[in-house]
């Protein structure tokens, strides 16, 4: 049963309406700590997204200076450039009229100059013990072995190119 007071008001609805103004209250309360963890996760799965496009990034730079070091000892030995020895020191065959591939010819070797590309250089090149320096190391470097023939004997062909 409910009681009235001296206005006439049900002593009950006023307390449903408190009930009702705190419940309100708590919603309000509950959606605003909903909203901000779910912002928290949006900005936790960005950063985590940032992070591995940066790491995405620094592995296709890596890939391609390997790529670029690898084009670049596979031309040392198997091409010849009496011009640019770099580009090619590959003993020629007079007889057969062609060029001997993995075969290193010593004097083209020992005449090398730096050659720069356009987003990389060659900063040295070794056969055996002898070693050509070009130019200091730069911070991202990569060493490329091959195994060829110089002085009619096996010889490990290294370049260390560097990115500019």
């Amino acid at each position: 049963m409910s009681i009235t007071d001296k206005r006439g008001w049900n002593s009950n609805c006023k307390r449903n309406k408190q009930n009702q103004n705190s419940r309100g209250f708590v919603f309000s309360l509950d959606l605003a700590i909903a909203v901000i963890a779910m912002l928290l996760m949006l900005s936790l799965m960005l950063s985590q997204l940032e992070i591995l496009k940066n790491r995405e990034i620094a592995d296709i730079e890596r890939i391609e200076l390997q790529r670029n070091a690898i084009f670049v000892i596979d031309s040392m030995a198997k091409n010849r450039d009496e011009k640019q020895p770099l580009l090619g020191m590959a003993k020629y065959n007079a007889e057969k009229h062609r060029v001997l591939s993995n075969e290193i010819d010593s004097i083209l070797f020992e005449n090398a100059e730096p050659v720069v590309f356009e987003n990389f250089f060659v900063s040295s090149v070794s056969i055996g013990e002898i070693e050509k320096l070009f130019e200091e190391q730069g911070e991202k470097c990569i060493s490329v072995d091959r195994i060829v023939l110089a002085n009619e004997k096996k010889e490990m062909l290294e370049a260390v190119v560097c990115e500019k």
